[in-house]
């Protein structure tokens, strides 16, 4: 909440050293002070409600932020008097606490300055706004206040003798300070003024000893809300609702606060995309490249198959007989790799963990070039086509049956796997029907929330690399990407105080039977498929 100030010219009486007591005319009643809300003044019993354990003393400086606020104390009574409110405050013994006790008694600090929760208010003459019911909820020590009449009460010597008059009157005139440093009444005190002194003085005896005994209850600053909701409304349409009034104390913010302020990193690093390898793992996932070599080698038999048995055109006659030659296939095997010189400190000081992102993204780029060269690879190694533009429901069933069907002519299995350019693959996912929302005569189906397209049961998958308007129908059989990795490998550069790293495989893509791999070129799937009432565009 934001807080704001209201200081007060405050009497003051500094007690004995053994007891750490100082007594404070908090706020007078009916003074017009000059705040930065404007005019305002406090009646009497504004402070009523408040517990005097809720209410903490503090130590400002002269210069505001410039000398801090530090906490010294806390309230063991209040009073509701004729001319103000007055408390009695315990003093800590801390650094802070001890400066504020020996200031005070050398009469440096002689003001009040109350931070407060406004509750009731009215309107007085003059634009003057006059607090009827507040919750006190610290109390500072300054050197000077904003309003007449808070100000320091009465200083008493280390050694406990009185040094001033009776802390029930308030200061009205006074004579030059004395020899030791503090202000003295006009007034000689007399039985009244004693007796006054020691009725303030009982009262912060027992406020004390109550203390000691356990807090007391009291209103909480919420309390003037009965539920969450009246508190939201009452915000909502009073911006002071929710604020506690403060005057004359330095805003302290984040900004003139960097020391303190340690940014928040989140661990998990952002921007690392996991590559899909979506056509090797379509067909089969990567093989084993061998134990030796740099160029992958296959046997292949390239004969017609119809040529190689015959019908016998009589008993001891020449049967048919060709020569069946295994040929030798193969493919150069390529290596990929990347890496970097990474040094000791960022290794050792980087939180979250350098190397752990820098792994993540490396095998997701090795990832993306590994895929990229098995689809170009393919793309350039077909040899059977199809053609036909797939543009109804009907249209898209004909061309995925006869595709597959060419595919099991050349390798005698079926095709199981679709490679679509992204494109095409985009166009198929828009014009099928859902599967969620019915499959009953419908060529295929699409899910967005999954990127799953199937026609006539072949699952389609993307193939970001392949040329726009193409698609590939094959099975294993007919290709498939061979690897050995991938590997780190690792070398201390002691003379740079760093460490090569670097990320590498090795792979081949082995095309067995070109013709397995039946392209189509030319695909055009408008958005309006046959029956589902949407436009062509």
């Amino acid at each position: 909440m934001t807080l704001r100030t209201a200081t007060y010219d405050a009497p003051i009486m500094a007690r004995s050293e053994s007891e750490r007591l100082i007594d404070v005319r908090i706020v007078p009643w009916d003074v017009i002070g000059e705040t930065p809300d404007g005019r305002e003044m406090f009646a009497r019993g504004a402070f009523a409600d408040t517990d005097p354990e809720s209410v903490t003393l503090e130590a400002i400086g002269p210069h505001g932020a410039a000398d801090g606020v530090r906490l010294a104390g806390r309230a063991t009574a209040l009073e509701d008097r004729e001319d103000g409110q007055y408390g009695t405050f315990l003093v800590s013994r801390t650094a802070a606490g001890d400066e504020l006790l020996e200031l005070t008694r050398d009469r440096v600090y002689r003001g009040a300055s109350a931070v407060f929760s406004p509750i009731d208010e009215r309107a007085a003459d003059g634009g003057v706004t006059v607090r009827t019911r507040a919750q006190l909820v610290r109390v500072g020590i300054v050197e000077r206040g904003a309003y007449a009449g808070a100000e320091v009460l009465a200083v008493r010597s280390k050694d406990g003798q009185p040094m001033t008059d009776d802390l029930a009157a308030p200061v009205a005139e006074t004579t030059p300070e004395s020899d030791a440093g503090v202000r003295v009444a006009a007034s000689s005190p007399d039985m009244a003024g004693r007796i006054d002194e020691l009725r303030s003085d009982l009262i912060a005896r027992m406020a004390t000893l109550e203390a000691g005994a356990g807090r007391r209850s009291g209103p909480h600053l919420m309390a003037r809300w009965s539920t969450f909701g009246a508190y939201l409304k009452d915000a909502a349409g009073d911006p002071d609702a929710a604020v506690l009034l403060a005057r004359a104390l330095a805003d302290q913010k984040t900004s003139a606060n960097p020391g303190v302020m340690a940014p928040s990193f989140v661990t998990d690093v952002k921007g690392v995309i996991e590559t899909n390898r979506g056509a090797i793992e379509a067909l089969g996932g990567p093989a084993d490249l061998g134990a030796s070599g740099m160029s992958l080698h296959w046997p292949y038999f390239a004969g017609d198959l119809s040529a190689l048995v015959g019908k016998q055109t009589a008993e001891k006659t020449d049967i048919t007989s060709v020569v069946v030659n295994l040929l030798d296939g193969s493919s150069a095997i390529e290596t990929f790799a990347g890496g970097s010189d990474v040094s000791y400190q960022l290794i050792r000081r980087s939180s979250p963990a350098y190397l752990e992102a820098y792994g993540r993204i490396m095998l997701s780029g090795w990832a993306l070039t590994t895929e990229k060269e098995f689809e170009t690879d393919l793309n350039a190694g077909a040899t059977g086509t199809i053609t036909g533009a797939i543009g109804t429901d009907a249209d898209i069933r004909e061309t995925f049956f006869a595709a597959s069907a060419k595919v099991r002519a050349a390798t005698g299995a079926p095709a199981t796997a679709v490679l679509a350019a992204s494109d095409v693959f985009g166009a198929m996912g828009a014009s099928l029907t859902p599967a969620p929302y019915g499959t009953s005569n419908v060529a295929g189906t699409a899910d967005a929330s999954s990127l799953r397209v199937n026609v006539s049961g072949l699952e389609v998958t993307e193939a970001p690399f392949l040329p726009a308007g193409s698609a590939i129908f094959t099975n294993p059989r007919a290709a498939q990407w061979h690897e050995d990795g991938p590997f780190v490998a690792t070398a201390e550069d002691v003379a740079k105080l760093g460490q090569n790293r670097a990320y590498w495989s090795m792979g081949a893509t082995g095309i067995f039977i070109p013709a397995g791999l039946v392209k189509a070129t030319g695909i055009v799937i408008p958005f309006a498929a046959e029956g589902k009432g949407r436009k062509a565009s």
